[in-house]
């Protein structure tokens, strides 16, 4: 074999060798992209019906219960971790329990209606969704006095 058939061969050897090292990266990055989507895909999802709440003009002492509905719409256990209230005129009552894939729930918000004046105040809502981890409802509205 002459020199000029080995240069030819080498070079054909090494074009073969990029072809099936690209092959490689292609196969390994979409099984990765696949491993992460399936992962995401498995995760809690939780969405809401409202994330806000208008209480228009109200008169002080009225209801100020309102309910923040949600669902879970992953496929693994949501889990609400921890709610904050912007302000202690608000109780948040919620399930501790997870809430199970394609279940819904609810976040039960009792405004203090006795304070006079302009409302606006926020909820912050932690869960386990990794594409949401934290939520903020919102409440807005005007409480005016009774007339007599």
């Amino acid at each position: 074999m002459g020199i000029k058939n080995m240069k030819r061969l080498i070079k054909k050897c090494l074009n073969c060798s990029l072809v099936v090292y690209f092959f490689c990266f292609l196969v390994v990055i979409s099984i990765n992209a696949n491993a992460q989507k399936n992962r995401v895909n498995s995760q809690p999802k939780i969405t809401f019906e409202t994330t806000s709440h208008d209480y228009g003009v109200i008169f002080a002492g009225e209801d100020g219960v309102v309910d923040f509905n949600f669902k879970n719409e992953g496929k693994s256990p949501l889990i609400i971790s921890n709610i904050v209230s912007s302000c202690g005129c608000m109780v948040v009552k919620w399930s501790k329990d997870p809430i199970m894939p394609n279940k819904k729930g609810t976040i039960k918000v009792a405004y203090n209606t006795n304070i006079i004046g302009d409302i606006k105040r926020s909820i912050t809502v932690s869960t386990n969704d990794q594409s949401q981890s934290r939520i903020v409802l919102i409440l807005t509205g005007k409480v005016v006095a009774k007339t007599k």
